[in-house]
């Protein structure tokens, strides 16, 4: 590529080196529409709302009222507050719920589960002492293409702190629903 040509009278300013423009690089809209109106698998989803797979496999609870503690005596809570967020969401959005711990689940199982629903948006309930597990599941998600949001008791006090700690995270819902 060639320099590109400089009037004399501007030339002294510059030293002896051509100046160097960079590339223009511009986005491929055409691949940004391709991936719009592709078809999606059968089981893909709009939103997939998510208690994710805990820690140690033992069962934890997540919910507003509870600040995320391990149960001693096994007893599995109801996520109301996803069960309350998919009928908001229905019928505009096509949505599924994986409750992990209800199910029993590892993170190998609900990672094929996540691929088969493909979700366009992933909405997790996050806490404290199992944020990092938790943010686990954002990045999985993130990684096939899904928008991450987070809510709980951990991001209501310090959205901007967990975002930056966790850049696979795009949103965070403050206020517990």
């Amino acid at each position: 590529m060639s320099s590109p040509q400089i009037p004399d009278e501007l030339r002294h300013n510059l030293g002896t080196r051509p100046p160097k423009f960079r590339q223009a690089d511009f986005p491929d809209a055409g691949a940004a529409v391709r991936g719009l109106s592709a078809e999606r698998s059968t089981g893909a989803v709009d939103v997939l709302l998510v208690n994710p797979p805990t820690p140690d496999g033992a069962v934890w609870i997540r919910t507003q009222h509870r600040v995320g503690r391990r149960s001693r005596e096994e007893m599995i809570w109801p996520q109301c507050s996803l069960a309350q967020l998919g009928a908001m969401l229905q019928p505009q959005y096509t949505v599924a719920i994986i409750d992990c711990v209800a199910e029993k689940m590892d993170w190998k199982t609900f990672e094929e589960r996540l691929r088969k629903h493909s979700p366009k948006w992933y909405l997790t309930q996050v806490t404290a002492p199992t944020l990092t597990n938790d943010m686990y599941g954002v990045m999985l998600a993130k990684s096939l293409g899904a928008r991450t949001i987070a809510f709980g008791t951990h991001v209501t006090p310090m959205p901007t702190e967990t975002m930056q700690s966790f850049p696979a995270l795009d949103y965070v819902l403050r206020g517990e629903p």
